[in-house]
């Protein structure tokens, strides 16, 4: 039995289906290209070192798209906002900085919910939203939230001339864009936070090493003469004995004590006596090498390493000495003194069997000769080896 084909009718109302299906093809397209320019954006953002590279990759993505809406990308900072202008039909405008309970943007960031206004005529807009600042030719408004581990760090701010300008479609992909903008902004940031702090960290750190160094300054210095202490000449002589034992080298050692220090503190109190320690450091500085060492050992004595000195040379730096003393004055409050100091040398040689205290025993014990031998000289302690090079106690009385 055959059957007869039925025709298809072609009344007015296929044709108006007809006519719909192109433009709906037409904006699915639109709408896949978006999505794909959503996608480029997202990887592209995903790549930026800072919020400017974040700001040109949006300004390029909504001045293809949305050429005809104002757009702005604002960033919570400090406390405040920043509205960096993307794009818009009447070109670049000036960026801000606003408090945060300030405009439309200032609304949405602080209470975190999307605002989407189709209407946005005044008599419209006060009656939805009665505390919300619009700008005056805003007549659609969509502002979007943009958050990061819960916390509202911006938002995107758009803005049209024309009511309905944006419409449930923009309004999902308006979403999706937000969603890839803050994922990009949490990586800005997190990077952000590590250079600032690892710039910390590398302050700290300098801090700390300058804190360190000051400290073992601290416990190196004496602290009236700003010479070096006794610990830290107890040091340097050890190395000094190490290197002139390796190297096949000669060291000399002196002891200087100030003659008769303590009338200078009966008669003048001990800020005097404190203020001649100071002058005598400064003088012992200026008067030997780079090279040579000096330290406060204690009391009114102090303590000399010449490196690389024979008798010879030792000889010539006490007579030095106890002549740049004889002829200098302390100045101390209403009135100058004079003093003298009295010496004791020694030369150490790689053939002795030397520690630090042996060399400062030496010294000492001919520092002590030269006391009661009547102060204001130098006395040594191997004696026998400086008559033998010619050398002779020295003594200015």
């Amino acid at each position: 039995m055959a059957i007869a084909a039925t025709p298809i009718p072609c009344g007015k109302g296929l044709l108006d289906l007809l006519k719909q299906i192109g433009p709906l093809q037409e904006r699915a397209v639109e709408l896949y290209r978006r999505l794909l320019a959503i996608n480029e954006l997202s990887s592209s953002m995903n790549s930026a070192r800072d919020i400017e590279e974040i700001q040109d990759c949006l300004a390029a993505y909504f001045q293809e798209y949305l050429p005809e809406e104002s757009i702005w990308l604002c960033v919570v900072e400090k406390g405040e906002y920043c509205r960096y202008f993307l794009s818009g039909p009447d070109g670049p405008k000036q960026n801000g900085r606003f408090p945060l309970d300030t405009g439309i943007a200032g609304h949405v960031m602080k209470s975190g919910i999307p605002l989407w206004i189709p209407d946005a005529r005044p008599s419209q807009t006060v009656r939805q939203f009665p505390k919300v600042a619009v700008e005056a030719n805003a007549r659609s408004i969509f502002v979007l939230p943009v958050a990061v581990v819960g916390k509202t760090v911006g938002c995107l701010e758009m803005l049209s001339n024309c009511t309905g300008s944006f419409d449930e479609i923009e309004y999902h992909l308006g979403l999706l864009t937000a969603s890839h903008l803050a994922s990009s902004l949490e990586n800005v940031l997190t990077r952000q936070e590590l250079t600032s702090a690892n710039a910390r960290l590398k302050d700290h750190d300098l801090r700390l090493t300058q804190l360190n160094k000051q400290l073992k300054q601290l416990a190196h210095t004496d602290e009236s003469t700003g010479l070096f202490n006794k610990r830290r000449l107890l040091e340097q002589l050890e190395m000094e004995i190490a290197r002139a034992r390796r190297y096949g080298e000669v060291f000399s050692c002196l002891m200087l004590d100030i003659d008769n220090f303590k009338q200078i503190n009966d008669n003048y109190g001990h800020q005097a006596g404190d203020e001649v320690l100071r002058q005598v450091g400064s003088l012992l500085r200026r008067s030997l090498r780079v090279t040579d060492f000096v330290a406060r050992y204690g009391g009114e004595e102090f303590t000399i390493i010449l490196p690389r000195t024979n008798s010879a040379g030792a000889y010539r730096v006490a007579e030095n000495l106890l002549s740049k003393f004889m002829n200098h004055d302390f100045l101390i409050p209403r009135t100058k003194v004079h003093i003298t100091v009295s010496i004791g040398a020694t030369c150490c040689t790689t053939f002795d069997r030397l520690d630090a205290k042996t060399v400062i025993a030496r010294a000492d014990n001919a520092m002590y000769r030269a006391k009661r031998g009547g102060k204001n000289q130098a006395c040594f302690s191997n004696e026998a080896e400086f008559q033998k090079e010619g050398v002779r106690i020295l003594s200015n009385r």
